[in-house]
């Protein structure tokens, strides 16, 4: 099975590179802007894989709300090129959405979101990947959204570091922590994210699936998991979102839960904290 990985550099990317190995063909935002329909269609043309993974996205959340044009061309109009010039070149696609897609509820939420939830998202961001999503499935009747959260992956994120690693290097360098307690989430190992990828594809479903790894926590627990599992006794201050100053509303519960993965024969991913826990000994840390 022959695969296009657009965003092939990114910490998804790499590991889905890894997974799909020889059959992978990388593309990173230098060897392609999913924004120029032109060169999006040409190159699934040329390559004619069996499906193209879309994990380009302009992800970084507050300059999102500044920056709304630019948003919704990489998000919407750049994940719309891409379904489209695979749908021509035969292909199915895969794009990668968010948790940020919910959250603005108007009562406090205490169950995971499921597949056949509504989006109500309260940012840009989360907004534009309802378009995105949206878009995808109206132009390749072969497609695969997959909504997935927090991610983490062995590879060094465009940030420069990755959650665990931020709250490892601060306990070490500063011994004290603050972590904000009301966000709840699914943390996701991409490596994870990855594997399932290739079953679905494997599997050639199709439609909406919410892949993370299974249970939910706060950043602030989150980060306890990761102090826990490394031997690493630091002070931490739990602390509330309204202390920073952000431009954007993040959800306050964002964890997703799958009602499909069954229906196709897969498992749904493992516990975040046995995740984490490979995470760790993978980077050396345990």
């Amino acid at each position: 099975m022959k695969v296009a990985v657009i965003g092939s550099t990114g910490q998804l990317g790499q590991d889905l590179m890894r997974v799909f190995g020889e059959d992978a063909t990388g593309f990173s935002h230098e060897d392609l802007d999913v924004t120029d329909e032109e060169s999006v269609a040409t190159a699934m043309s040329s390559l004619k894989p069996d499906w193209v993974l879309n994990t380009a996205a302009f992800h970084r959340v507050d300059d999102c709300e500044v920056n709304p044009t630019r948003t919704f061309v990489v998000n919407a109009l750049g994940a719309l090129n891409v379904a489209r010039a695979a749908a021509d070149a035969g292909s199915g696609v895969v794009f990668y959405s968010t948790d940020y897609v919910f959250g603005g509820e108007e009562r406090a939420r205490d169950h995971p979101y499921e597949e056949g939830d509504s989006p109500q998202p309260l940012s840009v961001y989360g907004t534009s990947k309802v378009a995105g999503e949206q878009l995808v499935m109206q132009a390749n009747p072969r497609h695969l959204v997959v909504r997935s959260a927090g991610l983490y992956g062995t590879a060094t994120s465009r940030k420069g570091w990755t959650f665990p690693e931020l709250m490892l290097n601060k306990a070490q360098t500063d011994g004290f922590v603050r972590v904000v307690t009301d966000q709840v989430l699914s943390p996701t190992f991409t490596a994870d994210l990855a594997h399932k990828t290739k079953e679905l594809v494997e599997h050639d479903a199709r439609g909406l699936f919410h892949l993370t790894n299974d249970g939910e926590c706060s950043w602030f627990e989150f980060a306890q998991g990761a102090f826990d599992l490394a031997g690493v006794d630091v002070k931490m201050e739990p602390i509330d979102s309204g202390q920073f100053q952000q431009r954007a509303l993040r959800p306050p519960y964002s964890a997703l839960t799958t009602t499909r993965l069954d229906a196709v024969g897969l498992k749904p991913l493992r516990h975040w904290k046995e995740a984490l826990n490979d995470y760790l000994r993978t980077k050396g840390v345990i």
